[in-house]
Formats: structure tokens, sequence, C-alpha cells
């Protein structure tokens, strides 16, 4: 019985696989979309919940796309760069977005200019060539966003504690320390 690593890197049933992965990964942005109208719809918990299949589909892509050598069966598409946007979308975006909208921040200008610190902070952390580290951990805060957005929304956190929160994650994407990376870091697998 051949296993699919078995299996040439042009087999067509691995590109077709390959192909069905990348669509998977790129359903993120449905979810994305759907906790945006959940968040408008003020329905928190709901978002949170499509943020969480968000997760597992993330938390998933990478190591099928490893298995199934998406790169050598379809080299001409980055399914890296299809993570990175999906990721921002539905690690920052929405989760911002919900903290936003959902009054977890304090009102007006100010609580507007806190939605967009951490924005402004994910852009450049998805963007450095060094924020995964070879040993498999994230360099400066990672942009969870979604986790943090969790834990302000389960523990009630106050807007003026949340803002706290939100500023302090924000420097330390800017700090060259070594992070978990739950899906890839074999020090910490079981534990993951």
């Amino acid at each position: 019985m051949k296993t699919v690593d078995d299996r040439p890197a042009s087999s067509a049933p691995l590109r077709a696989a390959g192909w069905a992965l990348h669509l998977y990964t790129a359903s993120g942005t449905v979810l994305a979309l759907l906790a945006v109208a959940a968040v408008i719809d003020g329905d928190t918990v709901l978002a949170l919940w499509i943020l969480l299949v968000a997760i597992v589909i993330d938390g998933t892509d990478g190591m099928l796309a490893r298995r199934l050598r998406v790169t050598e069966t379809i080299p001409t598409f980055d399914g890296a760069r299809l993570d990175d946007v999906v990721d921002y979308i539905t690690y920052a975006f929405v989760p911002v977005l919900l903290l936003w909208t959902g009054d977890y921040l304090p009102p007006g200008v100010w609580g507007t200019v806190l939605a967009a610190v951490p924005l402004l902070a994910s852009c450049y952390q998805f963007c450095r060539t060094d924020a995964k580290t070879s040993d498999h951990f994230f360099l400066g805060f990672p942009s969870y966003w979604n986790v943090v957005a969790f834990y302000v929304v389960v523990l009630d956190l106050s807007p003026a504690v949340t803002a706290a929160l939100v500023l302090v994650c924000a420097v330390l994407v800017f700090v060259p320390v070594k992070y978990v990376y739950p899906s890839r870091t074999s020090t910490f697998r079981a534990l993951n």
C-alpha cells in the first residue's frame, strides 16, 4: 500500500488534494465574514465560536500542507501567503472589530485609536521575515488578538483594563521574545 509520501510530487491526486487544502485554508475568509456578521449583529458568543473554528483550520492546514507536499505539487501557488492573509483577518482584524464595536474598548476617539494599534502592529508582525524562528517559535507577540478578545469577553474585562492589555500586547509584537507556535513547536507539542 502506497502512502501519500510515496507518490510522485506531480501526481494528479496529490495536486487535487493540494488545491482542496488551499480551499480549506481559504475557507477561513468565509468564517471571517460570518464572524463579522455575528459581531455586527451583536452576537459576540457566535463570533467567538466561529473564530474557534478558524483556529482549528489554521492549526491543521499547515500540517496537512507539509504531508501533501503542496509546495512541490503546486509550486506556482503560495499557500503560506494565503495562510497569512487568512490569519490576519481571523486573528487580528475580526477580533479587534469585536472589541471595538462590542464596547470592550473605551468610547470615542480613544477607542478608535486603541483599535488601530493592534491592527498596525499586526501588519508589522505578519510581514516580518524573522517572525518565525528556525526552532519553530514566534518572535514577538504573534498577533493572537482572537485569544485576547476571548479572554476579554469571558473575563468581562473593563474597557480600561482591555485598553492596557491591548497596548501591552501591541508593544510585545516588537519585543524579540520567543512565543510558542502551538502547532509547530516540538518542545511543547504534548502540552499543546
